[in-house]
């Protein structure tokens, strides 16, 4: 899977977590700015092992801490 489509599903994410639309999310804010605290990392990394079919450290959403830096490290993993 291509960068695009999984920063696109991040930014779906994040915008339903704060109930405004898609067009609002920055991906490349921080999430800590975005409001995606310690909890919300661990559903996030569930959700994005069932969407990519492997497992997602949540230490790797911590160290790559915007939507956009996140979505371009996974797309350059293996599947």
């Amino acid at each position: 899977m291509t960068a695009q489509p999984i920063q696109d599903w991040l930014v779906g994410f994040v915008a339903d977590l704060l109930a405004i639309a898609p067009s609002e999310v920055d991906p490349t804010a921080t999430m800590e700015a975005l409001g995606v605290d310690s909890a919300t990392t661990l559903v996030l990394a569930g959700d994005l092992g069932v969407l990519l079919g492997r497992t997602i450290p949540p230490t790797e959403l911590l160290d790559h801490p915007t939507l956009a830096a996140l979505a371009d490290h996974l797309a350059r993993q293996p599947a």
